[in-house]
């Protein structure tokens, strides 16, 4: 028989006889269903459990946290703020005079994460308005059901102090969890007992484990001469006051009567004692689709660079079902037919997550500025009064108007910029466009090359942690190659989409500045084919280091990836920006039988790049070849070429571009 079953039958005997200290009392006594390890649960009691707290009040607490805010949709799909309707202020401020919103709604998903129900009755004045909303305490006490006559839907509870109540549908507000019949939710702790009661009794064991001795750490054989007769209870009970209990562990036993002593060990992870616990923690967050990382608990597939995909999965998972849930039933139950036909509704604003983190909001605003994103809704996101002329969207060009861009463009032209070695006005307006699509692509690209990275980061690390305990390094490169052979199709479903978009956007901004024909489904093909290229590179550079790594060691090989989580996704985008652009559009030129010609941004340029400006080259044709070398005035030395340079990139971090030529 385990561990568990014998000392948990034990304690339960001993919990039903004794009646021992009031913590137990109230888990072994009439506070609850019983379970099978003796331990009554319901659902204020599961909340000892500190894994079930911990659910409960993040998700409470972040729904409580969300600005919930009444609009008005308008016939162009956009939406304006109702701030003067009196259901707006009712569940946006308090729902009534002694409680805040947000002790409202954090008490509502307490409840329903709990009772998988919250109730509330409704208070109307005279003419039928809602002046007040009113929780009830003790979900548990309330009955639903449908009149056999009427078919009207009746809500009865007894409040201890008035007796039983009774208000019909239209004088409550409720929001149900899951359930069946469409009227009440299921109760999540009466689902998940078992569980609860065996973490409950698991963390009882484990205290007592240190501060009484559960597991007996010695043998104390008597002499065969001497009889203790009746002072027998009353040695023992000395015995344990004189070597039991964490506070005695280092203590000096003196024993008169010749007793000999055989020491006892029970080490917790042998009897799978942590992992029970652990794994108990994990079921319960994944019984509220909790990631465990959001309660601390923090396993080998946690670490920082997962942790923001972990955080989406979290909102998607977990957060957005009891959002619509809330959502719809305000507005269902709380909006009339006809205000909810002028185009009124509640909604959630879930980037209200956001606040705690100044790093990822200022990301996010300077992502939308750079995009044209008006500043005086990136103020108005942060309760800050508009700015004059904040209204206007910008671009990173100079920073000026979206819709001077343009014209500032052709203006440089003849003014020898140092910033841009622009040759005619179809270039100079495509280097612009092209510019402006490269900027929101990257982010994009970047994001798709985490999830590569991410990918084979956590993979890597699971099999060099299973290589560890199984002691059998020598497997390793067999594990890499396997893997790495699977690898590209999962590189061309992630990446793909993206490349495919960024490919067909500069195709069509090449085309008109070269004044060719666009022809979309070619260059859908070419994209492909690209990305088929790609995906064989990353996989034959990431393969090639790992498996260069193998002879250094494991801890060689997990150090790659971990520096690949933190620097590699930045590097992919910024090479893959300018090789790609560069690509299509030669791809274009070359199809529409034009040449293409090597451009430089300016001065800044390295001498490597520089010596290249101004290089034409036709289809077929390298602008360096395989095995080159080049040796600018200027430079640090000669650079040997590895491979074909058909278009930029020349090197890491090269920002040349393509024109087209004749």
């Amino acid at each position: 028989m385990g561990l568990f079953p014998v000392l948990f039958e034990s304690r339960s005997r001993d919990r039903a006889t004794s009646g021992l200290d009031a913590y137990s009392d109230f888990w072994y006594g009439i506070a609850g269903a019983g379970t099978a390890t003796g331990v009554q649960v319901n659902e204020k009691s599961a909340l000892k459990y500190l894994t079930v707290f911990a659910c409960v009040s993040l998700v409470a607490g972040d729904i409580a946290k969300l600005p919930l805010i009444l609009y008005r949709r308008a016939n162009d799909a956009s939406k304006e703020r109702v701030t003067d309707h009196r259901l707006y202020d009712l569940i946006h401020n308090a729902p009534n005079p002694e409680m805040t919103s947000h002790a409202w709604r954090e008490t509502g998903q307490g409840h329903l994460m709990l009772w998988g129900n919250f109730y509330n009755m409704i208070e109307r004045d005279r003419t039928g308005e809602i002046l007040y909303i009113w929780p009830l305490s003790d979900p548990g006490r309330v009955s639903v059901r449908r009149e056999e006559k009427s078919g009207r839907i009746i809500y009865s509870w007894n409040d201890g102090r008035r007796g039983l109540q009774a208000k019909y549908a239209r004088d409550m507000f409720h929001v149900a969890g899951f359930g069946f019949d469409g009227l009440t939710g299921l109760s999540m702790i009466g689902l998940a007992r078992e569980a609860i009661g065996l973490g409950l009794a698991g963390e009882e064991f484990h205290a007592r484990f240190f501060g009484e001795g559960t597991h007996p750490s010695m043998a104390i054989s008597i002499p065969p001469e001497v009889d203790l007769g009746e002072q027998e209870a009353e040695y023992r009970t000395r015995l344990k006051e004189t070597i039991g209990g964490l506070k005695n562990a280092h203590g000096i036993a003196v024993f008169p009567n010749g007793e000999k002593i055989e020491k006892l060990t029970m080490p917790l992870v042998d009897a799978q004692f942590i992992e029970s616990r652990d794994h108990q923690k994990t079921e319960i967050c994944g019984m509220y689709h909790v990631p465990p990382h959001k309660i601390a608990l923090h396993g080998a597939n946690s670490n920082y660079n997962n942790l923001e995909q972990e955080n989406q999965g979290y909102i998607d998972s977990c957060l957005s079902h009891w959002v619509a849930r809330w959502e719809q039933n305000i507005s269902f139950q709380l909006l009339t037919a006809e205000e909810r036909m002028s185009g009124l509704f509640f909604e959630f604003k879930l980037d209200g997550l956001l606040r705690a983190d100044a790093k990822s909001r200022g990301d996010f605003y300077k992502t939308l500025f750079n995009m044209g994103y008006p500043l005086n809704r990136i103020l108005a996101k942060e309760n800050e009064n508009p700015v004059e002329g904040g209204e206007q969207g910008y671009i990173q060009l100079n920073m000026i108007p979206l819709n001077k861009a343009e014209d500032l463009a052709e203006a440089q032209i003849d003014k020898g910029s140092s910033q841009r070695a622009l040759k005619n006005p179809g270039e100079a307006r495509s280097v612009v466009i092209r510019d402006r699509i490269a900027k929101r692509y990257y982010p994009l690209v970047k994001n798709a090359a985490g999830m590569v990275v991410n990918r084979e980061g956590l993979a890597v690390k699971k099999q060099i942690e299973k290589q560890r305990k199984e002691r059998a390094e020598s497997s390793m490169a067999a594990w890499l190659d396997d893997f790495y052979r699977d690898l590209p199709d999962y590189i061309a479903r992630v990446i793909g989409p993206v490349f495919e978009s960024f490919a067909l956007a500069i195709g069509e901004a090449a085309a008109d500045e070269m004044g060719i024909d666009y022809d979309e489904d070619q260059m859908i093909r070419f994209a492909r084919d690209y990305i088929d290229v790609y995906a064989k590179r990353h996989t034959s550079a990431s393969h090639g280091q790992l498996v260069a790594l193998l002879d250094a060691g494991l801890d060689e090989v997990e150090a790659r990836v971990n520096e690949w989580s933190e620097t590699r996704p930045d590097k992919i985008a910024a090479n893959e920006i300018v090789r790609e652009g560069s690509a299509v559009f030669q791809a274009a030129a070359f199809v529409a039988g034009l040449a293409t010609v090597w451009r430089i941004r300016g001065p800044s340029t390295c001498p490597y790049c520089r010596s290249l400006e101004g290089k034409r080259v036709a289809s077929g044709e390298a602008f360096v070849a395989d095995g080159a070398e080049i040796d600018p005035a200027g430079g640090t030395g000669p650079m040997k070429i590895y491979g074909l340079k058909a278009h930029p990139p020349l090197h890491q971090g090269c920002d040349c571009y393509l024109a087209g030529g004749i």
